[in-house]
């Protein structure tokens, strides 16, 4: 099989990521009629050796579960379509999705493509946004899952801007997702500091903006809003905090929120 073996000889191969331990993607796959369908493949390669990979699920395996716990929940993601693996030493797998088409990441939205618009289409497209991404995080909050890096960049949209129909979001990178055991709300307040931390500092978006997007939050997660100027100065402090720790880690980047 072609995608076990040179699977740079693909037809329409690029490459989305690479690393070390793994490489992700997109190929193109052309039937016996001649119908081609855009892929995504992830290759994770030399997973574990010996007995360490003893009953352990291979990353593709994860992230095939994990997928399925997102759709579940009414989370768009990239739909599975094939899982591969080698069992033997090296261990190696790859997890096959479909391509989605016309996806912007929340960062190019907020920091490139919110400020080319009026005053009046700035506010309906933020104000979409938002409501969106409040969903998104109630959905996942009742479904017991969390995703520990749940940035601007890791939140993907369709039909972000609104035009034909709602922006819809959809999370692709299933590595930082994971279950709840038990009910904790830290859990889903440690996300909204995430992601309030990775828009630090961005034009596009206003003190207003994050008030009025916590209000929303607060309200579909049940909890009392009526202090919600407290919960926002903790968010402020928290991102902000969050900010500098990233800052210290990777100098070259620098992810925050400065609604303090």
């Amino acid at each position: 099989m072609q995608l076990v073996g040179d699977h740079s000889a693909l037809s329409g191969y690029v490459t989305l990521k690479y690393s070390k331990g793994s490489e992700v993607f997109r190929a193109r796959r052309i039937d016996e009629e001649g119908r081609s369908l855009d892929l995504v493949c992830r290759f994770n390669r030399g997973e574990a050796k010996g007995a360490a990979i003893l009953g352990r699920l291979s990353r593709a395996e994860r992230n095939l579960r994990r997928a399925v716990c997102l759709l579940e929940a009414g989370i768009d993601t990239a739909i599975p379509l094939a899982r591969i693996e080698r069992t033997s030493s090296p261990r190696s797998s790859w997890l096959v999705t479909e391509f989605v088409a016309d996806v912007v990441d929340l960062d190019q939205i907020v920091l490139t493509l919110l400020p080319r618009y009026d005053r009046t289409t700035l506010r309906k497209v933020k104000l979409a946004l938002s409501e969106e991404l409040v969903e998104l995080f109630a959905r996942l909050n009742d479904a017991r899952l969390y995703h520990r890096d749940l940035k601007a960049s890791n939140i993907l949209f369709t039909q972000w801007d609104g035009r034909g129909a709602s922006p819809r979001p959809m999370i692709v990178d299933l590595d930082g997702l994971h279950a709840r055991r038990w009910w904790d709300q830290r859990r889903s307040w440690q996300a909204l500091v995430r992601l309030s931390a990775s828009l630090r500092d961005y034009p596009a978006l206003t003190r207003t903006d994050f008030a009025r997007f916590l209000q929303r939050y607060l309200v579909r997660m049940a909890i009392p809003a009526k202090q919600w100027k407290a919960h926002f100065r903790r968010l402020a402090r928290q991102a902000g905090e969050y900010a500098e720790r990233s800052k210290s880690r990777k100098s070259d980047k620098l992810d925050g929120f400065s609604g303090a």
